[in-house]
């Protein structure tokens, strides 16, 4: 082979090594036979593990505190804007670290409880204003205790993927405030004020909901190759989470779980969809990746730093 050639030949397999990411070639389903144990009550989880070329592609993606950590560690702040919006809140970065903020997660306090409705990265020392959607429908005023009554002093990890479906894809406050209600009346956390974050406080749903985790929280800790799930329910595929490295997804692994556990207990039934309905939906993701990106988001959300992408939902 004549020199140029070769090296031509060198510079295509290393741009498409590269490119390739989430494909076919690196990703793949937890077969059948296996996914059985990763299974309880109405829900089931399927592992995506990622072969070596994955990891090794990914093995320079940088750290990343999530925004529970930021908020509990106080790195990070958010705050109603000067006189409140309700679908537009203000986060600043008070941290030497970067912070990951991922669509689907809910905050608590300032004026009324909201679900944050795009995914992005919070570098050191800036700010910005974010989108939001309220899932406190009953409430506009703050809440004065232990704080301004303006900023939002807790995490209350992911909503339902109805509510996140509902907030990132449809962009439509009016069905998020209808499947807050549908969730809340559901596990008997009916309140004043409406608020998804009323769940904590219904000892029939978190009693169901610490069984559904207990179970769940053991694995993939050790199994460095898992870096997402497809996570299914009766007959209807609840959603996927895919992340750059095992670490990111391990992260935010227990608040996925109540969030899918969640929606399992609320509208969810014994599982019937097969796992070829599971694989089709996961190929429909990861089989080319040119259309990936536009496909990601008709159906969720997806983070990217530079060519690199994070962290995706799809619902």
């Amino acid at each position: 082979m004549k020199p140029y050639l070769f090296t031509s030949l060198l510079m295509v397999i290393s741009i498409a090594t590269a490119n390739a990411q989430y494909n076919k070639a690196n990703l793949k389903l937890e077969p059948a036979t296996a996914a059985k144990k990763y299974a309880y009550g109405n829900l089931q989880v399927y592992p995506v593990r990622a072969n070596a070329a994955f990891k090794e592609q990914h093995k320079h993606v940088g750290k990343y505190v999530t925004l529970k950590d930021g908020l509990q560690k106080n790195k990070a702040k958010i705050t109603e804007r000067d006189g409140g919006e309700v679908n537009t809140l203000y986060i600043e970065n008070i941290s030497s670290d970067t912070i990951m903020v991922l669509s689907g997660e809910v905050v608590q306090g300032g004026k009324q409880d909201r679900v944050i409705a795009q995914d992005f990265l919070l570098y050191p020392k800036t700010k910005k204003d974010i989108s939001v959607f309220c899932v406190e429908p009953g409430r506009w005023q703050p809440q004065k205790v232990g704080g301004d009554g303006m900023t939002f002093t807790s995490y209350s990890s992911y909503s339902t993927n109805e509510v996140r479906k509902a907030a990132i894809v449809e962009k439509d406050q009016q069905k998020v405030w209808d499947k807050v209600a549908e969730t809340t009346s559901k596990n008997d956390a009916t309140t004043s004020t409406g608020t998804l974050t009323a769940l904590k406080n219904s000892g029939s749903f978190t009693t169901g909901l610490k069984k559904y985790t207990d179970y769940f929280k053991s694995f993939f800790a050790s199994e460095p190759d898992v870096i997402g799930m497809v996570v299914v329910s009766g007959d209807a595929i609840l959603g996927c989470d895919m992340f750059a490295t095992h670490e990111m997804f391990m992260a935010h692994y227990p608040d996925l779980v109540n969030a899918y556990a969640t929606q399992a207990i609320t509208t969810g039934k014994p599982v019937t969809v097969s796992y070829g309905n599971v694989q089709h939906y996961l190929d429909t993701l990861i089989t080319d990746e040119r259309k990936q990106e536009s496909e990601v988001k008709k159906k969720g959300s997806l983070l990217k730093e530079g060519d690199k992408k994070l962290h995706f939902s799809t619902f």
